[in-house]
């Protein structure tokens, strides 16, 4: 038999319960299909870092498979971009020591900083 300062304790227990089970997700079924790129490719995308410090990016040539991104981070104490050449069909924009920019670059192409123009940098796309 449950007294009344078990209903007390139960009842609230019970609420709880029910209002934690109905606010979560189910989780995602994994249904063994390739995303898109994977299914096109059968390349995983991934992303390759590259460091602008004293002056330098490092690597400053990198191949990448296509859809790949390219994370660059500012570890300089001064402010840098990463531009593609010849055309400027991407740029960072100003980075600030600390930032990081990503891109996702569509064919091979040359880099350089704007800002400090003797940094160039190569990315090949296979």
């Amino acid at each position: 038999m449950i007294t009344t300062a078990g209903k007390r304790i139960a009842l609230p227990l019970l609420l709880a319960c029910a209002c934690l089970s109905a606010c979560s997700t189910p989780e995602a079924k994994d249904t063994g299909a390739a995303t898109p790129e994977v299914a096109k490719t059968g390349h995983v995308p991934t992303s390759v870092a590259i460091s602008i410090a004293q002056m330098k990016f490092n690597p400053d040539t990198v191949t990448i498979q296509q859809g790949d991104t390219l994370i660059f981070t500012n570890n300089d104490v001064v402010d840098h971009d990463a531009t593609a050449l010849p055309d400027s069909a991407w740029t960072s924009g100003p980075l600030k020591p600390g930032d990081s920019w990503k891109v996702v670059p569509g064919a091979s192409t040359e880099y350089f900083c704007s800002i400090h123009v003797v940094m160039r940098g190569d990315i090949v796309v296979e």
